[in-house]
């Protein structure tokens, strides 16, 4: 993982400011759905499981400070293990 920038850090402590302890307004089934944290929210939770990167990526798309382009990866494709293994077999001539 890289280092934060200046910005970085400030929307991140900005966000976690945010995550309040109480409940919140929405209907319990649909926290149970999303998967979500009824009660205890504060409880059990690491600064690097709560998507805050996402969310910070999400708004610097929003603001156009980056462009959302999908990098593909060039240079040459090799052949897996798996199809190695099948090409370099000799047939025994049994069947």
């Amino acid at each position: 993982m890289g280092r934060k920038t200046e910005e970085e850090k400030e929307f991140l402590v900005s966000a976690r400011k945010e995550i309040g302890s109480g409940l919140t307004n929405a209907p319990v089934w649909i926290l149970q759905k999303a998967g979500k944290r009824i009660y205890n929210k504060r409880g059990n939770r690491h600064w690097r499981q709560t998507d805050l990167g996402t969310l910070f990526k999400k708004k610097q798309r929003e603001q156009g400070k980056v462009k959302n382009i999908k990098r593909t990866k060039s240079g040459k494709k090799t052949i897996t293990t798996l199809k190695k293994r099948r090409t370099g077999k000799k047939d025994s001539g049994r069947r």
